[in-house]
């Protein structure tokens, strides 16, 4: 496991530790959308101002904790919006190292059981199950993209340097 995986799971989990606080709170949790609307606005200013790395990082905890608060205020498992959580998942792969939604999808049900009323149904919680079948999947398509991606910057560099021999073969004709 790389460093990056390492930094990346403490922080996104860190932010949905604090995020717990925060929905468990019963003067907090009345702000929760206008929590969410305060991050999706600062999401938008500082993608003029990060370098790609760190907006990317910005990007996932920002995220995360903005489908938590949704879900959450919204009736958590019981939501509508339930499966943004989902999209989430896939989301976290493609952004960040595809074994970020292995960790983080632990942290994700364990928040939802964490914070969910007791009288939930079986059909309720079942939706949690989903977690550990559609975390797999996510994780794939993750490694696909990452090599989908090195594979380009591949054949970027590659082309370069054919372009660079082709110049010296020129030069070296004349």
């Amino acid at each position: 496991m790389s460093k990056y995986v390492i930094l990346h799971s403490l922080v996104l989990i860190a932010a949905i530790c604090l995020l717990f606080f925060w929905m468990t709170d019963e003067q907090l949790s009345i702000y929760s959308l206008q929590l969410t609307a305060i991050l999706l606005l600062t999401l938008l200013v500082s993608h003029r101002f990060l370098r790609s790395n760190h907006f990317k990082m910005l990007e996932s905890v920002i995220s995360t904790i903005a489908v938590l608060l949704v879900v959450g205020s919204t009736g958590g498992v019981a939501s509508p919006f339930f499966f943004l959580n989902y999209f989430l998942l896939f989301e976290l792969s493609l952004i960040l190292e595809p074994l970020v939604p292995l960790i983080l999808a632990g942290t994700i049900i364990l928040f939802y059981f964490t914070t969910t009323e007791t009288g939930t149904t079986l059909l309720q919680m079942g939706e949690l199950l989903a977690f550990p079948c559609m975390t797999p999947l996510a994780y794939f398509f993750g490694k696909i993209y990452r090599k989908e991606e090195n594979q380009k910057k591949e054949i970027k560099n590659l082309t370069k340097k054919i372009e660079k021999l082709e110049d010296e073969l020129v030069e070296s004709e004349l």
